[in-house]
Formats: C-alpha cells, structure tokens, sequence
C-alpha cells in the first residue's frame, strides 16, 4: 500500500510538472523555428526510439528528416546536424553562437567546471585560453614539431602489439591505446612520460579516466529533465566526483612537482605546454593564469582525448570490412 501510494504521489508530481512545463513554453517562450524532426512522446520526447548505439539511431532518423533535425529528450530541445556540411556551418562559421553549450549535471561534479574552457561562454576569459590554445597548442607549427613524439610513441605501441602476438597472449587493446594516449599526452605537457606504465599510478589513472568516461556517457535523467538535478536521481553525479578529485589530485602533484624543478633550475625550462602555462601565472596583466586555469586546461586534455581514441578502436574492431577499407584509404599502412 505504502508504494502505491509513493507510485501515486511520484506520477502526480510528474504530470503537474509536465502540464507547467508546457503551459510556460506557450505563455511565457516565444515560439522558435526549429528544424524538423520526429513527433515525440507526452513527457520523454523521443527517449523512446533511441536505442543503445545512439549514433546509429540518429543515423536513421537523419534518412527521414534531412541533414538537420531536431530531437526532444524528456523536456530538452536537441539540434542534430549529421552531415560535413552542417557541422562545418556550425562549427566554421557560427561558432561563436553556439559558444556556452549546455553543460550535462555529471560534468557539474569537477571542482571549477564553470571555469574550463568546453563551458565558458564568451568572455574574456573563453578567448584568453581560446587565444592560448590556438597558438600553443593547435598550430601547424606546433604539431609539426610534435610530429617526432608521436611516431616514437605509436612504434612502441605497434611493438607490443607485436610482442604480445609472438608470445601468443592476449592484449586488451583498450589499455593499450590509453596507455599510448598518455604517454603521448605526457610528453606534449610535460616532457617526459608522466608516469611509468606499469607503475600503481598509472593504473589508477586509467581507472580514473575510465570512470569519468563511462558516467559522463551515461544517458542522465537529470539531464533531461532539469528539475531533477537537484536529487541527482541516478547517482551519477555523486560517484563521477570521487574520480574527479582524485584526478586533480594527481595533476595538482604534478604541477608541484614541475614547481619545483622551475626554481631548482630556472634556466631549465622546456617548451613544454606545462611550462608554457605556468609561464602565463607569472605574467602581470590581462592574460595571467591562475593555478586552477593550468589544472583545468590539463584535466580536459586528460579527459577528452582517451574516450575519443577507443570509440574509434572499437568501431573498427567491431567493423572489419571498414577497417579494411579505411586503411586501404591511407597512404601508409597502420602497422
């Protein structure tokens, strides 16, 4: 009795939220011309025809609806170009205009969110670090000289693949492409490897990045409809925290760890992207960074480029034939 009651009481409360949500779009939000797209459900949208490959289903819906539609998730409007051409025209030529996305509840979890670059929305500040980036980082220039540390780092990679071939062992090639992610990203940020492969660190690294990674793509209620973000109703938020302050941790002693070795050694400084951002909080004026500018700009790095590398790994490991046809494509074999 005393769940059907809280079944009662929690349907009630869903349909009067329901019923004002769509009472404020007609009275108080002006209507916006969007583009088309499926006619969704009372309540969750179009949750119901979207299926666990995400990417796939909206694949099909694009076949239906044209390059640009729109989708509603629960009380959320979602705008999906799936063409070269409506992603070049949104992100060329109208970036600024969709500068200060929404932000998903998990990424809310990270201490100092709001001030990492993904989510700023456009300040001063978003093209400070945009203008640091662009010439540190994304230059021609730049990773044309990066271009030698990437070469050592996948010939190490393809040798224990390799190794491990000839001892007949089984290799997880998920680890192995986050380990080669790492030891990539160290060498850009800091020089020299980070952390020793096989060192208790960078397990626990790896398990960091992979918690982030999988709760941050968790499909989140909150997200969907607002008014439960403050119950977080799944979790999500409260356990992608621990990884998250755990991972500043490690990157806060890394950063002390190069603090110290600059005033051991002033002379001795790389030009290294660590160096070259904690060369910016000690600049006086409008483009100083501050320590949690330096922590954030590392974190998101960390972040975004692990995820990314095994998406495409398991595509093609799951995808033989596009395997074969893609690397038919390249003007070098990959290993």
């Amino acid at each position: 009795m005393e769940l059907y009651s809280l079944l009662l009481v929690i349907s009630t409360l869903l349909l009067v939220t329901y019923i004002f949500h769509q009472l404020s779009n007609a009275l108080f939000i002006k209507k916006k011309k969007l583009p088309p797209g499926p006619n969704g459900l009372p309540f969750i949208g179009n949750l119901s025809i979207i299926r666990y490959r995400t990417h796939e289903s909206l694949a099909k819906l694009a076949e239906t609806y044209g390059p640009l539609m729109t989708i509603k998730f629960g009380f959320v409007n979602i705008v999906v170009a799936s063409s070269a051409e409506m992603a070049k025209e949104i992100l060329q030529k109208h970036d600024s205009e969709f500068v200060g996305r929404p932000i998903p509840d998990a990424i809310t979890a990270e201490q100092g969110y709001e001030l990492a670059l993904p989510w700023l929305p456009t300040s001063t500040q978003w093209r400070k670090l945009r203008k640091i980036c662009n010439t540190h980082m994304f230059t021609p220039q730049k990773l044309d000289s990066m271009q030698h540390l990437r070469q050592a780092v996948v010939k190490t990679m393809v040798e224990r693949v390799v190794e491990a071939r000839e001892r007949g062992k089984e290799i997880y090639i998920g680890g192995v492409v986050f380990s080669t992610i790492i030891k990539l990203l160290s060498r850009t940020v800091f020089s020299a490897d980070m952390l020793d492969p096989g060192s208790d660190a960078m397990k626990e690294l790896q398990v960091l990045n992979s918690n982030i990674m999988v709760l941050a793509a968790k499909a989140n209620l909150s997200d969907y409809f607002p008014f439960l973000r403050p119950f977080d109703p799944q979790g999500i938020r409260r356990k992608i925290r621990v990884s998250y302050d755990r991972l500043q941790e490690l990157i806060d002693y890394m950063i002390d760890q190069r603090i110290k070795c600059r005033s051991a050694a002033a002379s001795d400084r790389s030009g290294d992207l660590l160096n070259v951002l904690l060369d910016y909080t000690e600049h006086e004026g409008p483009d100083r960074l501050t320590r949690q500018d330096v922590k954030l700009l590392v974190v998101v790095n960390s972040n975004e480029l692990y995820p990314n590398s095994t998406t495409i790994v398991l595509h093609l490991s799951y995808n033989s034939f596009t395997f074969s046809q893609s690397q038919s494509k390249l003007k070098f074999p990959l290993f």
